[in-house]
């Protein structure tokens, strides 16, 4: 995993605003400009895009909300307020004390998503829902991601259980990769 992670010192309940993304404010070309935090890990960055144009740069003045993990299946989401300028990190669900904070960072690319691309965000959260990369897939590619998931398990299934096959529905599964706002990415 990228960064140190983030952990619930207490209890906290669904709803919750936990902290909001702190930093500098920035434009897409100030943050082009910039040099990686880390050279030997170009991709790992603590911007953050907001609808308004700018961009939050976590690296220049953040706070401990730019140490939260990226997760495909996230007990937290980002959510940006009314006006573009801010981002608050919100509990998706009830998270017990000593709990590690995640939100998927739904990280977004200009043009087509490589696989070379993937690999350099890769996503290494472990979840049965993980897409494999910290990007926010094109949803024809999500779901066709998910339908090869469904046919490897099917595989599987069907070898262990001697050639009975059984068939299983995505239908009500939901899209973890909504997300009002997105890391910018270099």
């Amino acid at each position: 995993m990228h960064g140190n992670g983030v952990f619930a010192a207490k209890p906290i309940p669904a709803g919750t605003r936990i902290i909001q993304y702190g930093g500098r404010r920035i434009t897409s070309d100030q943050a082009d400009a910039l040099f990686p935090t880390n050279p030997d890990d170009p991709f790992h960055t603590f911007f953050f895009s907001l609808s308004s144009g700018m961009i939050i740069d976590g690296g220049n003045r953040g706070n401990d909300a730019r140490w939260i993990n990226h997760a495909c299946s996230p007990n937290c989401e980002a959510q940006e307020n009314s006006d573009g300028t801010r981002v608050t990190i919100v509990a998706l669900r009830d998270i017990p004390a000593g709990q590690e904070l995640f939100y998927d960072y739904g990280l977004m690319i200009d043009g087509c998503v490589s696989k070379t691309l993937r690999k350099q965000y890769l996503c290494l959260c472990g979840s049965p829902e993980c897409r494999g990369t910290m990007l926010a897939l094109p949803k024809k590619k999500a779901k066709k991601a998910k339908k090869m998931e469904g046919k490897k398990a099917d595989a599987k299934s069907n070898k262990r259980q001697g050639g009975v096959k059984e068939k299983k529905s995505l239908a009500g599964s939901k899209d973890s990769a909504k997300r009002k706002t997105a890391k910018r990415a270099r």
